[in-house]
């Protein structure tokens, strides 16, 4: 699979105006974004659009041409960390499937992202990384404030991974959005003792796991149909 046909990096560029030209510097890398429809529609995370400031402007890049040109027709969810942009840049772009039902946890899933490496001069680098592994929950409600329901993955989204669409590793349709982490903890060693004088001691260590956030290929679609209206 050639992911550069179903997803693009999207980075943040200062915008100056010369001579009646507009002209654009590439300054920070910001996240990732997937085509979801027709005349370019791409899905990414809303704190992805919060992050351009004024003066600034979100593009995307294409993996397969070099093309690099400004997201249109933003649209970020009131509720919720997801929007909606436009990429011109890239026409043979193709649609990961996005019917089928809500993985269940043990599923085998994976997504393809990119880390922040630095900038040299005026470019920004960037490391292609992917990760593999599994549904680890589904939950119907979310205790993350930007989420409808909340499916845990058994991989982090590092920084830099938010927007990448999570995949099905056993059917190639999408099965999510990363977008956010959550830590959860096992105890590994416990040990309590009792002093004469009556006072207890306790001694706790805990292994802290860190998993993954995605909105659920359900929660996309919904989120898609609110912003299309």
């Amino acid at each position: 699979m050639n992911y550069g046909d179903y997803q693009i990096p999207l980075l943040i560029a200062k915008q100056t105006i010369q001579g009646g030209n507009i002209h654009l510097q590439i300054d920070r890398y910001a996240g990732v974004a997937f085509f979801v429809g027709n005349d370019g529609l791409i899905a990414t995370c809303r704190h992805i659009v919060q992050m351009v400031q004024e003066g600034e402007v979100l593009v995307g890049k294409s993996l397969n041409t070099g093309a690099i040109g400004p997201i249109y027709n933003i649209r970020v969810h009131d509720d919720y960390d997801f929007a909606l942009g436009a990429f011109m840049g890239q026409p043979d772009y193709r649609i990961f499937p996005m019917d089928g039902d809500d993985c269940l946890p043990g599923h085998d899933v994976r997504a393809f992202g990119f880390n922040n490496i630095g900038k040299i001069g005026a470019d920004v680098r960037v490391n292609a990384r992917m990760l593999k592994g599994y549904i680890v929950s589904k939950h119907v409600t979310s205790d993350h404030p930007e989420a409808k329901t909340t499916t845990e993955v058994s991989f982090p989204s590092l920084k830099g991974f938010s927007g990448s669409p999570l995949v099905s590793t056993e059917t190639g349709n999408l099965a999510g959005m990363m977008f956010s982490n959550h830590e959860s903890s096992i105890e590994v060693h416990s040990f309590m003792d009792v002093e004469d004088n009556g006072d207890t001691f306790k001694e706790s260590i805990y292994r802290v796991i860190e998993l993954g956030l995605a909105h659920s290929i359900s929660d996309i679609n919904q989120f898609i149909s609110d912003l299309k209206g």
